[in-house]
């Protein structure tokens, strides 16, 4: 197996082998914004995690390097202008606990990344926003901390990351938080963004002043996670600080770990009232909903034409996890189906995520520019015990007629009056 590059330094003769043939086996467009050296053998990385001979790197990474690609354009990641912590609606309703990425590095020329944990309530997030806003928000931070070791890797040309330290200091367990581990779903936020979208950026991450309750919740979650879980997301108690000077300044470090620096603050995230969770806004579309099951196993995949441009919209509700996305399939040469569909053969046009329309219904729309064939999917493959149900609305509106046609699950059009 090829020798890892490390932290720190320019990326080998070998690496560079190795990234130019990834490029070279890549499907999907990649755009100049994104295609650095780096940026590609970061996939490499974690490619090698899991894999010896290097035949078997290359295909994995360009594999998850396709599937990242897909996510930028269907995300629109690849603009100039990311947002910031300050301006990400996950940091500005203060849902979640906020540090500033520092300019300071370790010794391996990773970013200095500190945050203190103590205020982040799952329930308040679950009851707030929709499930694919929470995604969407989540990649728009991960991209802004990506950018931000971009610029590092620029300025020093060596392989740069994010040295994550998170202060789990007066951090609670409750059935809540319980549940966010046991169903799957905090492995389903780490899987998407630290190992199949974001790999080798934030790493390692620094659980110091762990409380003893906390192995119970890791070890579960290590039992769902790839190789390199335990490598990444390493747990301290309160005897921690002379594994962090092994390569991070004292001077570096917050006064508030036991460091010289008083400069360095933190933002908590406040704790949304009971009385303020989201709740039905539009009775006309919950009474309108038509429903349907997604087996075990299964899949539901809608399917219809576009001529014109237009809009579409939907809204839908679930008693449970579902995949979900939407697909362009253009000039109908995939013969996908009801009973297979291939999603690698079609264009991502609204993200693939993994969400639960519970308790915060979900409701978006896309703006279909291009004639052919779409496919809305909700996809249950992940169950092997329990069906879904879904309570689905969808309404198209052609821009040439003016028109608004309701899009029921079987794929048949109506028309209708505008209800989203």
């Amino acid at each position: 197996m090829p020798a890892r590059n490390p932290f720190g330094q320019p990326l080998s003769d070998d690496a560079k082998r190795m990234v130019n043939e990834v490029r070279s086996n890549i499907c999907q467009p990649i755009h100049s914004n994104f295609n650095t050296e780096f940026n590609v053998y970061r996939f490499i990385m974690a490619a090698e995690r899991s894999h010896k001979k290097k035949d078997d790197i290359i295909k994995h990474a360009t594999s998850a390097l396709n599937n990242h690609l897909r996510y930028r354009k269907a995300l629109n990641l690849d603009t100039e202008n990311i947002p910031s912590f300050d301006e990400n609606p996950i940091f500005q309703k203060k849902l979640m606990p906020r540090g500033e990425i520092l300019s300071k590095t370790d010794s391996k020329n990773r970013l200095l990344w500190y945050i203190e944990y103590a205020t982040i309530t799952v329930e308040s997030i679950a009851h707030s926003i929709r499930g694919s806003e929470a995604c969407k928000y989540q990649f728009l931070q991960f991209e802004y901390m990506l950018r931000k070791v971009m610029e590092q890797e620029e300025r020093t040309g060596r392989l740069s990351s994010l040295r994550h330290v998170v202060d789990m200091n007066g951090y609670e367990i409750n059935p809540f938080t319980m549940l966010f581990v046991s169903s799957g779903t905090l492995a389903y936020y780490s899987q998407l963004f630290h190992f199949e979208n974001y790999p080798e950026l934030v790493t390692p991450v620094d659980m110091v002043n762990i409380a003893k309750w906390i192995h119970v919740p890791y070890r579960l979650a290590k039992t769902m996670m790839p190789s390199g879980f335990s490598e990444k997301f390493r747990l301290h108690d309160k005897h921690f600080k002379s594994t962090l000077l092994e390569e991070i300044q004292i001077d570096d470090i917050p006064t508030s770990l036991g460091g010289k620096d008083a400069s360095i603050k933190f933002t908590d995230a406040v704790k949304v009232d009971p009385s303020q969770y989201w709740s039905v806004e539009n009775p006309d579309i919950v009474a309108s909903l038509e429903g349907f099951h997604v087996g075990t196993r299964k899949h539901k995949n809608i399917v219809f034409d576009v001529t014109n441009a237009a809009d579409l919209k939907w809204y839908f509700s679930t008693d449970g996890d579902i995949y979900f996305g939407i697909f362009y399939e253009g000039n109908i040469t995939n013969n996908n189906t009801e009973s297979g569909v291939n999603l690698d053969n079609m264009e991502m046009v609204y993200p693939w995520l993994k969400i639960a329309a519970r308790l915060v219904h979900e409701q978006d729309e896309l703006s279909l520019n291009r004639p052919g064939r779409y496919h809305i999917i909700f996809c249950n493959n992940h169950s092997w015990l329990s069906r879904r149900a879904v309570q689905f609305y969808a309404q198209i509106f052609d821009h040439s007629d003016k028109s608004c046609r309701r899009l029921h699950s079987d794929g048949t059009s109506t028309a209708a009056e505008k209800l989203l």
